[in-house]
């Protein structure tokens, strides 16, 4: 008995020293990747990775020393095995958090490019995906200066370790496959932009299952970031009249339902926002707070109704409204066909209750 574990453990150890495993100093973690349309029909991908370049010293602008390696090909997997042979280390995709599809990719079509993501067992579902622009590998070629580890600006950008911005709109891989295969919950992605050395992430693009259907302004972006994440880190700007001040929101909650769907289909959408001034143009502390609460909600609702008017104009429904209609009870084909005829007729109403508790630090 002795005998056979002693050629069992000796057959293991073999078969992991042999070419199943590879030491850390022979591999090239890839960061970042970044697809992008070509001009070729022959070979329509261009798949870039940014690969890290291990340092022994760490300082901002420094040590952000990486590798970018680009290629043509039919299909995704053959850019892959094609960019094996301009490096000489082997290529580790487990540490990968950076997906990008160039904007063209992204109004054509992503659907191949996202199956050969989800598909390997090597890359993560936790990383985050993104519209690069003009192209996914101008996006990975910038190298901002504070930067202390290639590709962490953009990780950090998302992750909410470091900005934490109400324009900047996070979506993972995995949520972004879920949005792309379910019914009733459209997909969408942030837009990264090229600024100077640097990057700026301000909109971000709804889709349909298979491309860019719409583009968002910075305003419209805000206001979908805070529907889908209830993100509290925004600010509610308010001027009518006399009235001119910025509430700095602190608690952001909503909920919703839908109402008589078969007949007049309405959306019902109850805010509760609570803020306190971070800017005006006179002192409040002497006014009617419960006027001043009117007001900005009036101005909420505004901003709320129209983008979710253009979405609904649009066919599209990343919030999810389509999901809550399935998960009523209605999930046969010929349902989910009725609601398709329903969705472009429905009203919104929404009641937003407004409750301003401070003036800052001054009155």
């Amino acid at each position: 008995m002795r005998a056979w574990i002693s050629i069992v453990l000796t057959a293991v150890m073999l078969s992991v020293s042999g070419c199943g495993f590879k030491d850390i100093d022979k591999r090239y973690f890839v960061l970042g990747i970044g697809i992008d349309k070509t001009n070729d029909d022959t070979k329509p991908y261009r798949v870039t990775l940014k690969l890290g370049i291990p340092s022994a010293k760490v300082e901002p602008g420094q040590s952000n020393r990486s590798q970018l390696i680009s290629q043509d090909a039919s299909t995704i997997t053959e850019a892959v095995r094609l960019l094996k042979s301009k490096v000489d280390k082997e290529l580790d995709f487990g540490h990968t958090k950076i997906y990008l599809f160039g904007k063209s990719l992204a109004y054509d079509d992503i659907q191949k490019p996202l199956d050969w993501f989800v598909r390997r067992r090597d890359t993560q579902m936790i990383g985050y995906v993104a519209i690069g622009e003009p192209s996914a590998e101008k996006i990975l070629s910038t190298k901002p200066p504070s930067e202390r580890l290639p590709a962490n600006a953009l990780i950090m950008s998302f992750n909410g370790e470091g900005t934490e911005s109400s324009y900047i709109m996070t979506e993972r891989l995995s949520d972004f496959q879920r949005r792309i295969t379910e019914r009733g919950k459209d997909p969408y992605m942030p837009i990264i932009q090229m600024s100077g050395e640097s990057f700026a992430i301000l909109r971000a693009a709804v889709m349909d299952k298979h491309r860019i259907k719409l583009e968002l302004s910075e305003q419209e972006t805000r206001v979908l970031n805070e529907l889908l994440k209830k993100n509290k880190n925004f600010e509610l700007y308010t001027k009518s009249g006399k009235d001119d001040f910025a509430m700095s929101i602190n608690r952001f909650g909503m909920k919703y339902k839908l109402l008589n769907e078969q007949v007049n289909p309405k959306i019902r959408m109850t805010f509760h926002i609570t803020g306190v001034a971070e800017e005006s143009s006179r002192r409040l502390h002497s006014q009617d707070w419960s006027r001043l609460e009117r007001v900005a909600a009036k101005q909420a609702e505004e901003r709320f109704l129209g983008l979710l008017r253009r979405l609904r104009d649009h066919g599209l429904d990343p919030i999810g409204f389509g999901l809550r209609y399935r998960a009523m009870g209605h999930v046969s084909d010929d349902e989910w066909q009725k609601w398709l005829e329903l969705y472009p007729k429905t009203e919104f109403d929404l009641q937003i209750h407004v409750q301003f508790v401070g003036t800052g630090s001054v009155k």
